[in-house]
Order: C-alpha cells, then structure tokens, then sequence
C-alpha cells in the first residue's frame, strides 16, 4: 500500500482518493471510518446539545423509548432510534450486543465467555456490558473472534 500526501495551502477541502484493485474487507473497514470523519451526532444533556463524534461513544442503550450515548464519563440523550443508529455504523466499530445495546469495539478492552453462551465485555472506563448469546455470532464476526 502506498500513502500520498499533499499538503498545501491551496487546497480547500480534504479528499481523500482511493485506488486500488479489488475493495477487500480491510478496505472497506478503513472507508466506513473515513466516512465517518467529521461526522458527528446529536446528544442532549440537561437542556443542551453537544455534538458527539462517533470515537468518543462507548456504547448507545435504548430505555423506555429513549436512546441515550454513553461516553467516558457522560450520558447524552439521541433522538435517533437504535435501528437507525445500527444502520449508521454498519460499517464502522459498532456492533449490535443486545436488543437494547450498541457497543463500539474501539471502547473494549476485554471480552469473557459466560454461562448460557453470553459473554461479557469490560470496556476502557471499567464498564461492563452483557453480550446477549442471540448476538455473539455477529459480535465476532466485527471483533474477529
């Protein structure tokens, strides 16, 4: 693989180009998060937005018909529905765990087996998740189990 930068002033606007010969899944994984850059969502918290980039998520949880973004160390209501957030990150590190869970792998820092066929994620702040066993196959799959 080869790297080209052009640097300069009189460029406007970043583009990125890509050639290459067959688009095998490495590619594809690293053009989902090319996509992803400068993208964010929206997050209310105690009557304010933020803008929330997709890196900083650790996971986002559906309660009571309310989506809610965890990140490091805050909690951020989306207006957006779990599905459509699934179907946002397809193609990046987020990974559907349960009914009501999406976890973003970048976050993980280890991943046990449990009874019953679940398993269990610890993530980077020391949060620990539930991988609900209808959900494992596909959680490999994005992890490379």
């Amino acid at each position: 693989m080869k790297l080209i930068i052009d640097q300069s002033l009189e460029h406007e606007d970043v583009e990125i180009t890509i050639k290459c010969r067959l688009i095998d899944a490495d590619l594809e994984k690293l053009i989902a998060q090319i996509r992803l850059y400068g993208f964010s969502i929206t997050g209310k918290k105690d009557g304010a937005s933020y803008p929330l980039r997709p890196e900083d998520i650790y996971y986002f949880e559906s309660i009571d018909d309310k989506t809610f973004a965890y990140c490091e160390k805050d909690v951020y209501e989306c207006s957006l529905r779990l599905y459509e957030l699934e179907q946002q990150f397809a193609q990046a590190d987020f990974v559907r765990i349960s009914k009501s869970c999406i976890l973003n792998i970048m976050k993980l820092s280890s991943v046990r087996a449990l009874i019953n066929g679940r398993f269990e994620a610890k993530l980077d702040n020391g949060e620990k998740l539930i991988i609900n066993r209808h959900y494992v196959q596909g959680f490999k799959q994005k992890f490379d189990f």
